[in-house]
């Protein structure tokens, strides 16, 4: 039997619009990319540059949110992120999952990318109401 996820629906193979990056969020439509769309999309991606789908995705995925660890790529990609520029700006909010068991060198690190980057807005998520390690386990 397979999974509802997988079944084919005739409603998924249905081109459906996206808003543009200079659409007001008050009327944004959901998202939805079909099969077919998805198979264009990324024959046309994987010719771009990484900066270029960057831009890409600023431009054709609105509210965009970027997960980082602050580990290498991470950091790559926020750097790239704050060098478009142009009628695109970096729209990209940052989310960082702070589990409580990180190296203090990487809170350290999520300091500096707060001074180097002031422009980017970083939610941090921990768990509500712990603020340390012994706190959590008990």
């Amino acid at each position: 039997m397979s999974s509802p996820i997988y079944e084919h629906s005739p409603e998924r193979d249905v081109e459906s619009g996206y808003a543009s990056g200079s659409s007001s969020e008050a009327g944004l439509p959901d998202v939805f990319f079909s099969k077919p769309h998805l198979k264009f999309i990324n024959q046309q991606l994987q010719k771009l540059e990484p900066e270029e789908i960057l831009k890409w995705c600023l431009i054709s995925l609105p509210s965009l949110y970027q997960t980082t660890a602050f580990g290498l790529t991470g950091l790559v990609t926020v750097d790239m992120l704050s060098k478009i520029s142009g009628p695109v700006q970096s729209q990209v909010d940052l989310i960082f999952l702070d589990t409580l068991y990180h190296f203090s060198e990487t809170l350290s690190l999520v300091d500096r990318v707060r001074r180097r980057y002031p422009h980017l807005n970083l939610h941090v998520y921990k768990p509500q109401g712990i603020e340390t390690t012994e706190q959590f386990e008990a």
